[in-house]
């Protein structure tokens, strides 16, 4: 996947349109208004049979805030493990590039240097994604995606140039072949996360009918409402309050950068401190 296509899939999805807070002010307005377009509904006048359907109501709602609580619960847990892949996702790849790094030690100069340089400036890109998603710079993200690719490429031209060389000199590879080994793994890796992030994202067909059943449970609540002829004002907000909580943290745990959420990067930041030791040390011979 390359930074334009990149670039679509992050932009490609409705809700990610719109900042957390400024949903979160939708879906509250989208509920009051469906909670009071119920309650002018059942306000209208009735004959006394249809007012005697109170207890039925009542049922059939209970039944509607049940089902709007099931189904928050399903796409919650649905983000929450979207969320955690792409933790996962983030140690494997760290642990994938420093293997590499601690077995390029077996490569001769100049390759052993070449390759820890590689590997050091792409660890240190993905520090440079993750401060640049907590600040929102999504644009300056994707140039970095499209390097990391780049680096790939030149690892994996490194690695196949020494295992040619070691080849041809009859020299044995056993000492070297986790590198080449780890620079793939970290390739895997890197693709298995991008597509993790960019494109394992909850249907839009769950989106519609989330939606969909908790409007149609507010407005059978406003309903009940007007049936009564009375309302809470008080529990009507503190209901679409709650409703819009919930659904402001399940669209942000399934967006690609997370804004209310945060990954632990200091794996990340300890292996990139290590590396920098290590090219400190080499250096000093």
């Amino acid at each position: 996947m390359n930074s334009t296509e990149s670039y679509q899939a992050i932009h490609a999805h409705l809700l990610d349109q719109f900042p957390p807070e400024i949903l979160f002010a939708l879906i509250i307005v989208l509920m009051v208004m469906f909670i009071e377009i119920g309650f002018r509904i059942g306000r209208r006048p009735q004959a006394e049979p249809a007012k005697a359907q109170h207890s039925q109501v009542r049922a059939v709602m209970g039944a509607a805030l049940g089902l709007t609580a099931f189904m928050l619960a399903f796409t919650f847990a649905t983000a929450q493990s979207h969320h955690e892949t792409r933790v996962r996702g983030m140690l494997e790849e760290t642990r994938m590039a420093n293997d590499a790094f601690l077995q390029a030690e077996f490569m001769p100069e100049p390759d052993r240097g070449e390759a820890r340089r590689l590997l050091h400036s792409y660890m240190s890109d993905r520090l440079a994604i993750h401060e640049l998603a907590r600040q929102g710079r999504i644009e300056e993200v994707l140039p970095l995606i499209e390097r990391a690719e780049d680096l790939h490429q030149a690892l994996w031209k490194l690695a196949a140039q020494r295992t040619g060389l070691d080849m041809r000199e009859g020299e044995t590879q056993q000492l070297r072949a986790p590198f080449t080994q780890s620079v793939i793994g970290l390739m895997d890796v890197h693709s298995s996360r991008l597509e993790a992030v960019m494109l394992n994202r909850i249907s839009y067909v769950i989106w519609v009918a989330l939606y969909l059943t908790g409007a149609l449970a507010m407005l059978i609540m406003g309903y009940q409402a007007g049936l009564v002829g009375k309302r809470s004002p008080f529990a009507t907000v503190t209901l679409a309050f709650i409703f819009a909580v919930v659904m402001m943290l399940i669209t942000d745990l399934d967006r690609p950068f997370m804004s209310l959420f945060d990954i632990n990067d200091s794996v990340v930041q300890k292996t990139v401190e290590r590396m920098d030791s290590l090219l400190a040390a080499d250096k000093e011979f």
